[in-house]
């Protein structure tokens, strides 16, 4: 198994770790592709929602 952020050999289990976003990397790079993955949050835009209610009492009427 090869490490998904840097694409070395992973000859055995105490080399495999398990970053937050549940991507399999190697022992070396962990808090490197961790920092990377805090850094993509932080200048991530805020999503906007609108609430148009669908299964609400006005599901049934046309929605403008």
């Amino acid at each position: 198994m090869n490490c998904n952020n840097c694409n070395a050999r992973m000859s055995c289990g105490c080399q495999k770790r398990r970053a937050s976003d549940g991507t399999a990397c190697c022992s070396s790079c962990l808090a490197f592709y961790e920092k990377g993955l805090q850094d993509k949050k932080s200048v991530a835009p805020i999503a906007t929602t609108v609430n148009k209610n669908v299964w609400g009492t006005d599901r049934y009427k046309a929605n403008k």
